[in-house]
């Protein structure tokens, strides 16, 4: 997700409304971008053992830890520029361990699964690279393809990381076996799921289909 997208802005604000509709019910200042870093601290962690969906459910996982990374961005973003982290700085680990005794009650609960899209299957991707909104040889429709490609065969948990892509990140090789060209990320990357000393490396390939190749 790009830092200064529409979409992230969309994010950002929404978990702040959250954070501040929390604090008006609770009776509480709801100006916590100026809040000190105890305070803060203490705000975020008992935001974390009560936040709920407006139906009183709890949030999925996947949204109560989306929530906590929007209120991060937030907080960095305009007009605030606040220089610390929520979530990684030493000043916010009580609140830290109220979140991960929430995800881990989340998970217990059976709100830790991920609603997966369909798989876009093969006829499908072939109509799609075939439009003319994915023609290679016109500049907007070759950016459609390219930006598809990316999303579809190197992002996986929606756009996470996309934004720290760059063009040093891919290299172009060949298949011996079969000849053809293919794309591969040059950085191995851990998943989310798999941190510490309990690894599991992931390496993305797209290769070519269709008759369309990057080169």
């Amino acid at each position: 997700m790009l830092i200064n997208s529409k979409e992230t802005i969309k994010s950002n604000l929404k978990a702040a409304r959250l954070l501040k509709a929390y604090l008006k019910a609770t009776d509480q200042d709801e100006n916590f971008e100026e809040f000190d870093l105890v305070k803060l601290n203490e705000v975020l962690g008992h935001f974390y053992m009560n936040a709920r969906k407006q139906d009183g459910e709890h949030y999925k996982a996947t949204s109560f830890e989306n929530i906590r990374h929007a209120l991060n961005r937030h907080l960095h973003g305009v007009p605030y520029n606040r220089k610390m982290d929520i979530i990684k700085d030493t000043e916010f680990s009580d609140a830290n361990e109220c979140f991960k005794a929430v995800l881990a009650k989340l998970k217990r609960i059976g709100k830790g699964s991920v609603d997966h899209h369909p798989v876009i299957n093969e006829p499908d991707r072939k109509k799609l690279y075939e439009s003319i909104i994915m023609i290679s040889d016109a500049p907007e429709a070759l950016l459609n393809k390219v930006q598809f490609d990316i999303r579809l065969y190197f992002c996986r948990r929606s756009q996470e990381n996309m934004h720290g892509m760059k063009k040093s990140a891919f290299e172009v090789l060949n298949d011996p076996k079969t000849g053809l060209k293919y794309v591969a990320k040059c950085e191995d990357e851990l998943t989310k799921n798999h941190r510490g000393n309990d690894i599991k490396i992931i390496v993305s390939q797209f290769f070519s289909s269709f008759g369309l190749v990057y080169g």
